[in-house]
C-alpha cells in the first residue's frame, strides 16, 4: 500500500509527514449515488501525522511516496476484523449449547455469551495489535522523495496548444 505524504517537520535520521485518508469512493462508478460516496464528498478526509525513519535527504513541504507492506495489512486486517468475528461466532455456538440444549434455556444467554465473546475477542485483538505495534514490519516506510510541489500558477497546460 502506497501513499503520497507531504513532510512537516525534518529531524537528523527522522521525518514527520501529513498525509489524508483516503477512500474507495474517488474512483467508484457509483459514487454520486451512494451515500457513502456523498457524505465522503461533503467531510474531508482525515489528517494523519506519522514519524518516518530515513536517512534520505528531505526538507519540510517535500511531497513523498510512503508504503506499507501488504503483508503487514492484510495480518493487521485479519486481527482487527477476522478474530472478532470469529469469537462472536463461537460464543453464539457455545451459547447455543450451553443455553438451548443443554440448560433448555432461551436465547437471551445465547445473545449474551455472543456479545461476551466478541467483547473478548476484541481485547484481545487490541493486546495483539500493541505487541506487534512496535514492529518495524507495521510501520510505513519512505519508497521515494518526488520534490516539491508544483505551484498551480506555474503550471502550463500544453493540451490547449497542441490539440488543433
Amino acid at each position: 500500500m502506497r501513499s503520497l505524504a507531504e513532510v512537516i517537520a525534518v529531524k537528523p535520521g527522522e521525518i514527520t509527514v501529513s498525509c489524508q485518508q483516503q477512500t474507495s469512493c474517488g474512483s467508484c462508478a457509483s459514487r454520486d449515488n451512494c451515500g457513502t460516496g456523498i457524505v465522503s464528498k461533503a467531510l474531508p478526509g482525515r489528517q494523519h501525522q506519522l514519524k518516518i525513519a530515513t536517512d534520505k535527504p528531505v526538507k519540510v513541504g517535500d511531497v513523498v511516496e510512503i508504503g506499507l507492506s501488504e503483508r503487514s495489512m492484510l495480518h493487521s486486517a485479519t486481527l482487527v476484523y477476522v478474530l472478532p468475528l470469529l469469537c462472536l461466532v463461537l460464543g453464539t455456538a457455545l451459547g447455543q449449547w450451553w443455553f438451548v440444549t443443554l440448560a433448555g434455556g432461551e436465547e437471551l444467554g445465547v445473545i449474551l455469551t455472543a456479545l461476551v465473546s466478541a467483547a473478548l475477542g476484541l481485547g484481545l485483538a487490541r493486546r495483539l495489535a500493541m505487541r506487534v505495534e512496535g514492529t518495524s514490519a507495521y510501520k510505513p516506510h519512505l519508497i521515494r522523495v518526488l520534490g516539491s510541489p508544483v505551484s498551480a500558477a506555474l503550471a502550463i497546460n500544453g493540451a490547449s496548444k497542441d490539440s488543433g
